[in-house]
């Protein structure tokens, strides 16, 4: 029993053993590959080293890869992760430099800066990381001054076009002045059209004219009056023409 026992411990051994000699000949096989800048063929290999055993340097040549292919997200992946594996301070440093030049590249300058900055922090002869550093800020400082000069002329352009429909509804309020001016001036020649007939009417016999029938009416009102004054007259001479001839003597009548 105890030999039996002591035959898989030696097979479990064994086959750890092997396990981790292949993981490490495929890293050896993607160095291989990488060396003569065969990323995609080193990145296969590095792959299948990471899923025999996952180890810094794994993550670590992974990262490599796929920042040479331009996959600068995915490689700032593989560095953090390298980070997080890191045993010492040297090999975090180097981590948090390849890890900062592939935010850098990723367009992440806050980040790549303080990545740049952990890594001197954590080897502080780090001259690359210091000089990655010095050109990260003034990346970002000529990213501000574009953003600030970006944002003046995008205000320009407002004020531009504010007072550009500003005088448009000065324009606007002019043209209809000008036009209720013109209805106005319209309107009263209008009125004065329909005005000037009348006038015309009081000139002209033949038109209708309410003054005149007004005046027509108080003609024959007159003219009935003298003609009551006028028969009273008469009634009156015949009257006295009446008495005249009573008291009037008459001629003896001759036969």
């Amino acid at each position: 029993m105890n030999r039996v026992y002591f035959i898989l411990v030696l097979i479990c051994a064994t086959v750890l053993e092997i396990s981790s000699q292949s993981s490490h000949k495929l890293l050896l096989n993607g160095d291989d590959h990488y060396t003569v800048e065969n990323f995609e063929s080193a990145e296969e290999y590095y792959r299948k080293a990471r899923e025999k055993e996952r180890s810094l340097k794994s993550d670590y040549n992974l990262g490599n890869t796929t920042y040479k292919q331009e996959r600068f997200e995915e490689a700032a992946e593989y560095f953090q992760s390298a980070v997080n594996l890191a045993q010492n301070d040297a090999d975090r440093s180097r981590a948090y430099y390849n890890l900062g030049n592939s935010l850098f590249e990723n367009q992440q300058l806050k980040e790549a800066a303080s990545a740049f900055k952990d890594a001197i922090k954590l080897d502080p002869q780090n001259s690359e990381a210091r000089y990655n550093l010095a050109v990260t800020r003034q990346a970002l400082r000529m990213m501000q001054q574009q953003q600030e000069q970006q944002n003046q002329e995008e205000q320009q352009n407002q004020e531009n076009n504010n007072q550009q429909e500003n005088k448009q509804e000065q324009n606007d309020q002019q043209n209809n002045n000008q036009e209720e001016q013109q209805q106005e001036q319209q309107n009263q020649e209008e009125q004065q059209q329909n005005a000037q007939p009348d006038s015309l009417n009081r000139n002209n016999p033949s038109s209708f004219d309410s003054t005149r029938l007004e005046k027509q009416e108080l003609d024959s009102t007159d003219a009935r009056k003298l003609l009551e004054i006028i028969q009273n007259e008469e009634l009156k001479v015949q009257e006295k023409m009446r008495k005249f001839n009573s008291n009037r003597k008459r001629p003896v009548k001759d036969w």
